[in-house]
Order: structure tokens, then C-alpha cells, then sequence
């Protein structure tokens, strides 16, 4: 990496601080809607979303891409978190811009989940399928989402 690129400093950020950086979109999506209902069914929707994207993980069992496995962060973590498929990172982030469609926070959701997503791939952390499984998986859970926000009364 040289020390200019700054992209791809961007991506090993959410690489290692995935929980920090959905947290804070959690925050702003609270702030903008501070409802207790929509707070608990963004926590709901986001915890599900990773749990499966991470089941299928253990299901799956496919390594990441060498060039991933060589970096330290991979080393030193636990065996789960050196497996590929599908990108959580691209599940939760595809989750927040479809669980937002037709607000505000659509756009700017959008923008920063598919600059997330190419993340992954620009520092080789996934294989395209990885990326592209996870963000369907994001995107079916946020449809999930809004129907249940408009036919459930929690």
C-alpha cells in the first residue's frame, strides 16, 4: 500500500472497525428518527442480517483471497473472520441504503454502502461473489424491513 492511497487506508478502516462504522450509521438513523420502534427494528434488522451473512460463512467455508490472509488483521483474528463468503460488510451496508429507500438518508446511505462494497474488493478482503451475494442478502433483508415498518404494529 503506499502511503497516498488513501482509499484503500479507507477500506482497511472498515476492515477493522466494521461494528463502529454501523453503529454510527445506526446513530445518525435514530437521530433523523427518533422512534423507539424504528430504533429497535434497525438494531433487529442489522443483527439478523449479519448473523446470517456470517452463518453461511460456517456453512460455506470459503477462504478469503490469499492477498487478505497475508495481512495481520487476518493472522490474528479468529477462524470465522478469515472466511469469504458472502461479505457481511457489504450485507449490513447494502441494508441501511434499502431499509432507507424513499428517505433522506437514501442517497447518502447508497453512496457510502457501494463505496464499502468496492472496498472489499480494492484490498482483496473478497471474491465479486462474496460482495455480490452479500449486498442481495442486505438488500432482501432491508425489503424485510420496510414491509414489516409498514404492515407489523410493534
Amino acid at each position: 500500500m503506499k502511503n497516498n492511497d488513501y482509499f484503500a487506508r479507507f477500506s482497511i478502516f472498515v476492515e477493522r472497525y466494521p461494528i463502529e462504522i454501523f453503529t454510527f450509521e445506526l446513530l445518525i438513523a435514530i437521530i433523523l428518527n427518533p422512534s423507539v420502534r424504528v430504533a429497535a427494528l434497525l438494531f433487529s434488522g442489522v443483527t439478523v442480517t449479519a448473523v446470517f451473512s456470517e452463518g453461511l460463512k460456517i456453512f460455506f467455508k470459503e477462504k478469503r483471497p490469499e492477498e487478505a490472509l497475508k495481512r495481520d488483521f487476518y493472522k490474528r483474528t479468529f477462524g470465522l473472520n478469515r472466511r469469504s463468503f458472502p461479505s457481511s460488510h457489504s450485507a449490513i451496508a447494502a441494508f441501511f441504503f434499502t431499509a432507507f429507500y424513499n428517505t433522506i438518508l437514501f442517497w447518502p446511505f447508497l453512496i457510502f454502502g457501494v463505496t464499502v462494497m468496492y472496498s472489499r474488493l480494492y484490498i482483496k478482503s473478497h471474491y465479486k461473489k462474496d460482495v455480490i451475494v452479500g449486498a442481495l442478502i442486505g438488500i432482501f433483508m432491508g425489503i424485510a424491513f420496510l414491509w414489516i415498518t409498514a404492515h407489523l404494529r410493534i
